[in-house]
């Protein structure tokens, strides 16, 4: 993963917890567990994905700011490099394997939300991330188990 990013040091797998944005920046990968996730992330369609933050994020959070950075400019994926990455539901207890599903090329709707997690309340971030371009109608059905219509 480290040279796919072009980061400077190896970074501990387990420590990254669904993304990490390394203080040198520039990049973010996101990882999915598809319909294992803790908040329902979910593809809205081929090459859109509803997703919710880390607990305990706002506004404020070092990587929410990042990726509101320039929000909404035609220039945003040229300073913000996002790779998706996403496990499907069936995966996730033996082959334990991600799909690169591509880039995403912007987020819109960002807003502030409060779960319950286990009987508390915690606050996090949810948007809509639009990859650059949209994953093929097999991979979709095949992370998704649906066909889009």
């Amino acid at each position: 993963m480290e040279r796919l990013l072009a980061w400077p040091k190896q970074i501990n797998g387990s420590s990254v917890g669904g993304y990490l944005l390394p203080k040198e920046g520039g990049s973010m990968p996101v990882f999915v567990k598809y319909a294992n996730s803790q908040y329902a992330d979910r593809f809205l369609n081929p090459q859109e994905m509803h997703w919710f933050s880390k607990n305990k994020r706002s506004f404020k959070s070092r990587e929410i700011e990042w990726m509101a950075q320039g929000q909404g400019d035609a220039d945003w994926g040229a300073t913000h490099f996002i790779p998706l990455f996403v496990m499907r539901k069936a995966d996730a207890e033996k082959l334990k394997m991600y799909y690169y599903v591509g880039r995403d090329g912007s987020c819109a709707n960002m807003r502030e939300t409060a779960r319950d997690n286990s009987g508390e309340t915690v606050r996090l971030v949810e948007m809509d991330l639009r990859l650059t371009k949209p994953l093929s109608a097999e991979l979709y059905q095949h992370l998704t188990g649906q066909i889009d219509a």
